[in-house]
């Protein structure tokens, strides 16, 4: 069913351990389409030396109104089919929430939200066209009641790339920031990676993710491991993905 020949692999990520951002459960959002391509993604992921997956959908209003009822099936479906073929890989799943009216609603309601880890790690995305007027308030009020908000993706928000200053307004505010992998490759622009090393250098950010959907970031991923991005990555002293 699933190919049992491994991609040569340049470099691994298993000074991670744990990758907290990926769209690799079926059929949920705009990430992994079928149950092949869900365990096709994670046995590469394996290969480049991951121990543990944690997986999160987009909760995006009416273009992906997931919750726990669409979720937790996927999740345990990509289990049962990691477990009849025999792959010993741990998958988890949170999710990754939209900035919007929605999740403002759901933090006012204090609404139980998908988190991960100890701390009850939260991930939160904002538009890219422009940034959430609701985000400070939501980081305030998570955080007394006891979430670890995370902001995904800060370098691909091009209304900040100018405004540096504003992602250590996001650090003193308590919330940490999740760099892309990807961003380094250049797939997002030549902007969102000149940010991802500026980010990098001012040593701001605490959790690389992939932000996998499919084959061609994959193929991105390995890309990766061909560059000197990839030994910076390995030398950066505070990624704390190892620790949740």
């Amino acid at each position: 069913m699933f190919s049992i020949f491994k991609k040569k692999v340049l470099g691994d990520f298993s000074f991670l351990q744990t990758d907290l951002h990926n769209h690799i459960l079926p059929g949920v959002d705009d990430g992994a389409k079928s149950i092949n391509d869900s365990i096709e993604l994670l046995q590469q992921m394996q290969q480049l030396g991951y121990k543990k997956i944690i997986c999160t959908p987009h909760i995006l209003g009416n273009i992906y109104p997931n919750n726990p009822t669409t979720i937790l099936p996927a999740l345990e479906k990509v289990k049962r089919v990691l477990n009849e073929n025999n792959i010993a890989m741990q998958v988890e799943a949170a999710a990754e929430y939209m900035a919007d009216e929605n999740f403002v609603e759901a933090v006012e309601k204090k609404k139980p939200f998908l988190c991960f880890g100890e701390k009850k790690f939260i991930l939160i995305e904002m538009s890219y066209l422009a940034p959430s007027p609701y985000l400070e308030q939501c980081v305030f009020q998570l955080i007394l009641d006891g979430y670890q908000p995370v902001l995904a993706h800060p370098e691909r928000y091009n209304y900040y790339h100018k405004q540096m200053n504003k992602y250590e307004q996001w650090k003193e505010k308590g919330c940490w920031l999740q760099l892309n992998a990807l961003s380094l490759t250049g797939y997002y622009g030549k902007h969102v990676k000149q940010t991802a090393e500026k980010l990098l250098t001012a040593q701001l950010i605490d959790l690389l993710g992939t932000d996998l959907h499919h084959a061609q970031h994959m193929a991105a991923l390995h890309y990766l491991c061909t560059t000197p991005y990839y030994k910076m990555l390995s030398q950066y002293p505070h990624f704390k993905n190892a620790t949740i």
